[in-house]
């Protein structure tokens, strides 16, 4: 038995929480000790944690948190004014109990994520002293949220990558193109990084997707169809997009659009949908516990992001067997579709096209060759495993 550690800001709905959830089930299923340790203790996702994981908040007070960093070598020491000025410290905040926990726990090895997370997570090794093995993992395309969203101190980070990440015991990236993203990015030697999806939990997600969801537009199979977005209500994710596709669509046949999450844009969509005259046939459902019921049940599943690392949503729907549309985006859409053998593809931000392959897809006669290979593509590997190879070395051979 290892001990583990997870670090990460917080436990709300996405993608990287979903992904440290599960592998929590898998890590304790293999009989390992986790403890999930958090920048804020508190989130959606924490519901969803097996109950042998146990829960730690490490969070100094602000401003006193920024003080270690005056103690570290490098760009780090350097940055302490920067992210003293900021009004979202998250991650830095731990950087000293983090440091205290592993001198005093002596975890065997940490994953950590996202890349704010991973940096203050190898700033702690130092500071500490800790033999932990210490694990990045890579989510999104860096360069792209960079030229999105402004991130707080988002342009030093590429730098400080390149300065701290070759001191991990491994790096790990959800997609290739994140992975080379990063190298490219960080100036680090591709061959260090390992691709490693996701691992969903399939039997346990089918489980999941054969409960009936509470929602009644898709408890009547004589109603119209169903288009089903999921994700945070947030820029990236271009709701605004399918909302505008579902327009073009509804113009031309009777259909219904749900969209389960919450978000800052909840208000700005509800807006564009009564703008449209779409109001009616489109439901912003809020938080799901169980997406997959939705999946399993709507004609369509749509992704309109503009940029993704490898979206577990969609990975999700392949996995219910769900008729897909996706934005061709940075980066892990074309891979988890196979270059679109699995699912359409269309370009991102154009709700023309993705109208017209709504509207192709809900025509498609139900293939069961392809329900089957969608799901296939998400049920070979074991990212649990390969997880633990990074994390564990070679005690995970011993």
């Amino acid at each position: 038995m290892a001990r583990l550690a997870l670090f990460t800001n917080k436990m709300q709905a996405g993608g990287i929480q979903r992904a440290l959830a599960s592998l929590a089930r898998e890590f304790v299923a293999r009989g390992h000790e986790v403890t999930l340790l958090l920048s804020s203790a508190r989130g959606e996702m924490l519901r969803e944690l097996p109950p042998e994981v146990r829960v730690r908040e490490l969070a100094a007070p602000w401003p006193l948190a920024v003080k270690p960093l005056r103690a570290l070598p490098g760009g780090a020491r350097k940055l302490a004014p920067v992210w003293l000025a900021t009004l979202q410290p998250r991650a830095i905040r731990s950087l000293a109990p983090l440091a205290s926990y592993l001198r005093d726990e002596q975890p065997d090895a940490l994953l950590a994520t996202p890349m704010t997370c991973a940096l203050v997570a190898l700033w702690a090794a130092h500071r500490s002293g800790s033999s932990a093995r210490v694990v990045t993992r890579e989510a999104n395309t860096l360069s792209h949220q960079l030229a999105e969203r402004w991130l707080p101190f988002g342009a030093q980070l590429p730098a400080l990558a390149r300065e701290w990440y070759p001191r991990a015991a491994g790096i790990a990236a959800v997609s290739d193109g994140v992975a080379d993203d990063l190298a490219q990015l960080a100036a680090l030697p591709r061959e260090r990084i390992v691709t490693i999806h996701n691992p969903l939990g399939v039997a346990r997600l089918h489980a999941r997707a054969a409960e009936s969801p509470p929602e009644p537009w898709l408890a009547d199979a004589s109603a119209p169809p169903v288009i089903l977005g999921v994700g945070r209500l947030t820029a990236a994710k271009d709701f605004i997009t399918l909302i505008r596709a579902f327009a073009r669509l509804r113009a031309q046949r009777e259909a219904r659009l749900v969209i389960l999450g919450d978000g800052p844009q909840r208000l700005r969509l509800a807006l564009e949908a009564r703008r449209l005259g779409v109001a009616r046939d489109v439901k912003l459902a809020g938080y799901a516990p169980n997406p997959f019921a939705y999946m399993a049940r709507a004609r369509v599943f749509a992704l309109s992001s503009r940029y993704e690392g490898m979206p577990n949503v969609l990975r999700e729907a392949l996995a219910c067997g769900a008729n897909v549309v996706a934005t061709d985006c940075p980066s892990g859409s074309a891979e988890a579709l196979q270059q679109g053998a699995l699912g359409r593809l269309v370009r991102v931000g154009d709700a023309d096209a993705m109208a017209r392959a709504l509207l192709a897809a809900l025509e498609d006669p139900r293939d069961e060759a392809l329900i089957a290979a969608r799901v296939a593509s998400v049920s070979h590997g074991d990212g649990a495993e390969r997880y633990l190879e990074l994390l564990l070395g070679a005690r995970r051979n011993s």
